[in-house]
């Protein structure tokens, strides 16, 4: 069976911070003129779970990850958590890079939509880059 690319939902990728929801289109629009930074990548918060992802899923951003392009900048939002760009990500933390292209907005775009309620990252079992895990059995 074939796997095929990863992609999020119909009609273009989106970013979901708290209830606010972007176009990753129209960030990539938005930012397209302003000026690219390297950001180390040990100031990025790279502590976003991901829950329930079958092993074809996982697959699916394994070659995301193999297919980044590391000379586009990420998008990061006003605080400077990521909009656009985990896979860059994890392809720089892969190959072990120090820092990363981004570019950050000064103040956030109006979203394209909001939900209802706010989406939360689970944050259980969070563990500093490098130190590996134990867990008991």
């Amino acid at each position: 069976m074939k796997i095929e690319s990863h992609s999020t939902i119909e009609g273009g990728q989106t970013c979901t911070l708290g209830r606010a929801n972007y176009s990753i289109a129209r960030l990539v629009t938005l930012s397209a003129k302003f000026k690219v930074m390297d950001i180390p990548i040990n100031h990025l918060n790279v502590y976003q779970l991901y829950k329930s992802l079958t092993l074809r899923e996982m697959v699916k951003h394994m070659r995301a990850v193999n297919d980044a392009d590391l000379s586009y900048p990420i998008i990061l939002d006003e605080d400077g958590e990521l909009m656009d760009g985990r896979h860059r990500i994890m392809k720089a933390l892969l190959t072990e890079a120090k820092t990363i292209k981004a570019v950050r907005f000064d103040e956030n775009p109006t979203p394209c939509r909001l939900d209802a309620e706010e989406q939360e990252y689970d944050r259980t079992n969070i563990e500093p880059m490098g130190t590996p895990a134990i867990r008991e059995n």
